[in-house]
């Protein structure tokens, strides 16, 4: 999520470029290699530097196996961070550049790249490799009923943690709904040196995690639909349900579950918090869960979001395609059998478990693929996965994004009411609208030409390489 955030800035010079340059017959792609019918040729993928050393030589390994069992050649074109690829892209377009796989966000795809034209349609290409999915782990990577991308990363979301070893201490049950929550913070609050709940309050791009859930909650669960609504301009940002979701989150401090040090706290200071035992809670994402694992020298423990809204339930924020593959649309239709044989290759499950293995996995995304699991990882993916509702941020502009952070902490402090933080971001969203064009079904809108531009012409059959 924090890559997310930045990286939208990023993206946002390089749309103007990827706009109505795609080309599904490649004039402008460079292609090395033979005669690219998947006997010989090249695929050329462009990713940023793994985090995890032994990633790249995993993916060096298998690129490797796939070039002598099908005599194509991988070049992994890894370079620079994350947030650099976009720019990337548009250079390699510019320069004709072979580009034939892209490793990058489905939330970019989803607020930029997709509008841009920069991506092929996979729908119809990727279809026989599905089955290779865990059950909802491909939806994400739907926009407007197609699918971009191919999810290559683990899965994350929202969690509360906590210390376990002192709630067992104490003799405290994991809060289930609200009153339980509130219950369990004074009783915390009164041990020495402990608060109830640390967040990362100071990180402005992290409130909207805790809007999310309140969110989802007085929307009778519905909060996708409901933003979706909003976006397309059926309906108003200002609701019933969207100021109670920000009384619901000033009911943390109101009520003390949270204090002012998690408004001075960033996500170092509240994984240094929690592992050093100052605080019995936590709310965090995922991300974050293989650094606290790490750290602390109690055993950790999980629950969901406490159910703050009578009739609704605990619905966790939640996103599959942080690193997603997806094609240009400026690749040549000419090399898509070879594209598409290496993307078959490396979602089988031997292959994907040397890559994808290299680092911790709390998410099956591919069927069979994993790491060792321990027992927050294992709540995780029985009650979380199923029960959960997209990331928010990953549908609306970052305008939204950047104006729903300052309304929450205006609220907590008091400098806003939550009607008025409600219409601070509506405002946003019609500026926005107003002065950058800004479209959210574009897909609805988009002439025949446009769809030609991001719609393979050649479909090769991939069954007959499926082991």
């Amino acid at each position: 999520m924090k890559k997310i955030m930045a990286l939208l800035c990023t993206v946002a010079m390089s749309v103007g470029l990827l706009a109505g340059c795609g080309s599904s017959s490649g004039d402008n792609q460079s292609v090395s290699g033979s005669d690219n019918t998947g006997d010989g040729g090249k695929v050329v993928m462009l990713a940023c530097e793994p985090e995890v050393p032994a990633e790249k030589e995993a993916w060096e390994e298998v690129a490797a196996d796939f070039e002598k069992e099908t005599g194509i050649q991988v070049e992994l074109r890894f370079q620079g961070t994350w947030s650099d690829i976009p720019q990337t892209l548009q250079q390699s377009k510019l320069a004709g550049d072979q580009i034939d796989i892209v490793r990058v966000g489905i939330g970019t795809i989803s607020s930029t790249l997709g509008a841009a034209g920069g991506v092929k349609d996979l729908t119809d290409l990727a279809s026989p490799l599905l089955d290779r999915y865990s059950d909802g782990m491909i939806d994400n990577c739907y926009i407007g009923g197609h699918l971009w991308a191919l999810p290559y990363y683990d899965a994350s979301s929202y969690m509360c943690l906590y210390n376990k070893t002192l709630f067992d201490e104490m003799g405290l049950q994991v809060p289930q709904t609200w009153d339980e929550l509130v219950s369990v913070s004074k009783a915390l609050s009164e041990k020495d040196g402990v608060m109830p709940m640390i967040f990362q309050g100071k990180d402005g791009w992290a409130w909207p995690m805790m809007y999310t859930e309140t969110y989802n909650q007085t929307t009778g669960n519905k909060s996708v639909a409901a933003v979706q609504s909003f976006l397309k301009g059926e309906s108003f940002f200002v609701s019933d349900a969207s100021v109670q979701a920000f009384d619901l989150v000033k009911k943390f401090y109101d009520e003390n579950v949270l204090t002012q040090a998690s408004l001075d706290t960033d996500d170092e200071g509240m994984i240094a918090t929690f592992a050093q035992g100052k605080a019995g809670m936590l709310f965090a994402g995922t991300w974050d869960y293989e650094t606290l694992k790490d750290s602390c020298d109690f055993e950790i423990g999980a629950f969901q979001f406490p159910v703050m809204v009578d009739g609704s339930h605990s619905e966790n924020g939640y996103g599959v395609g942080d690193y997603a593959l997806a094609i240009p649309s400026f690749a040549s239709d000419d090399n898509l059998e070879n594209t598409m044989r290496f993307l078959e290759y490396i979602t089988r499950q031997d292959n994907a478990q040397k890559i994808l293995g290299t680092s911790t996995m709390i998410y099956e995304v591919l069927k069979g693929v994993s790491t060792e699991s321990d027992e927050v990882t294992k709540f995780l993916n029985s009650q979380i996965a199923g029960n959960s509702s997209e990331y928010l941020d990953w549908l609306w502009p970052s305008e939204v994004n950047d104006a729903l952070s300052t309304a929450i902490v205006s609220v907590i402090s008091g400098e806003m009411s939550s009607q008025d933080a409600a219409q601070y971001v509506q405002d946003a969203y019609t500026k926005v609208c107003e002065e950058k064009d800004y479209t959210y079904a574009w897909w609805e809108s988009w002439t025949q030409e446009q769809w030609d531009a991001v719609t393979p012409t050649k479909i090769p059959d991939l069954t007959q390489y499926m082991q």
